[in-house]
């Protein structure tokens, strides 16, 4: 099945080069350095084995069942169930009922299902919970020291901090860039001649305003009572969401006139790849990704990108270091 031809309208590219912007880079604070020199000791925590009873932060291996009437409740058992107790995965009452258990104990406790349970044959009965408590591992968390930092491969403890502070600034200068580009094709787009169909925009504002709507009735709320608690009018409202609509669509039709202008392309092979990126950051599998994302979609993106690159290169750009308080 051919794909349908979308007729884009007639841009007049306005200056996209030499615009003068001032790029923000966050600071890396000492003490952000210091969470993260914490953080690195939790990463590399080990569990091992104890016969002192189970406590918060304790990973336990349990087998699980439960019991009405003498009877098995159907699919309620469940077998080597590895927990870390405390991280809310396990239901309170289990949990609660495990504290102060050792391994190899086997013990029950008693739960009471809500009024309005999804099985509507437990709802509001009392049922039995056996739980074997196969094994139970207590967290160690090394100490933040010399020889800590030699282990995960660092000449010192100071070098270990260094390096933390290279990878974090490299993370801010990154993001620094993805912002200041986004701001520069804004501009570029502010610049443009295009004529956009007014019921276009004025079609995806009141979308915005049905989807708004059905989203606050769900919460009890209209969208008259949400814009007096957020000090403003359904009109202004609106009218933020068409100047959003506006400025999205010259931004996108900016950045396919400057692609084309200064012969920025997105290869095939390119394409591939972020999908691969994709799917390995989600960890989903790149059909999945293929079926929400369209090629052109993801070569829009990409080339969205490379004009960003292309003018932030050709700005004039002041760059400043924010202040510490806005960490």
């Amino acid at each position: 099945m051919e794909k349908k031809k979308y007729n884009f309208p007639e841009v007049k590219l306005g200056q996209y080069k030499g615009l003068a912007i001032t790029r923000h880079v966050r600071p890396v604070t000492e003490k952000t350095l210091d969470i993260e020199m914490v953080h690195q000791t939790r990463m590399h925590a080990t569990y091992r084995p104890t016969q002192e009873p189970a406590k918060r932060g304790c990973r336990a291996l349990l087998d699980f069942a439960g019991y009405m009437d003498g009877k098995e409740i159907p699919d309620s058992r469940m077998e080597k169930v590895m927990v870390v107790l405390g991280d809310g995965k396990l239901m309170p009452a289990a949990e609660q009922a495990i504290y102060g258990h050792r391994a190899g104990e086997t013990f029950r406790f008693d739960f009471t299902y809500p009024a309005e349970f999804r099985v509507p044959e437990l709802s509001g009965k009392t049922a039995q919970f056996e739980i074997n408590l196969r094994s139970v591992a207590e967290k160690h968390t090394p100490e933040l020291t010399e020889e800590f930092a030699k282990s995960i491969g660092y000449d010192s403890l100071a070098a270990m901090r260094e390096s933390i502070r290279a990878q974090k600034q490299k993370i801010h200068e990154e993001g620094a860039d993805r912002a200041a580009g986004q701001r520069l094709l804004e501009m570029a787009g502010a610049n443009i001649e295009v004529h956009i169909a007014p019921e276009t925009l004025d079609r995806t504002a009141d979308n915005e305003m049905k989807l708004l709507g059905e989203r606050l009735s769900r919460s009890g709320l209209t969208v008259e009572q949400h814009c007096k608690n957020s000090h403003t009018t359904p009109e202004a409202l609106r009218q933020r969401y068409r100047d959003e609509a506006e400025s999205r669509a010259r931004v996108m039709l900016a950045a396919r006139a400057i692609a084309e202008a200064e012969q920025i392309v997105v290869h095939p092979e390119e394409v591939n790849a972020e999908y691969r990126r994709l799917a390995a950051l989600q960890e989903t599998p790149e059909a999945e990704i293929r079926k929400v994302l369209t090629e052109d979609a993801v070569a829009a993106a990409l080339a969205a990108k490379k004009v960003q690159r292309f003018l932030l290169d050709h700005a004039e750009v002041t760059s400043v270091t924010d202040s510490a308080e806005k960490e």
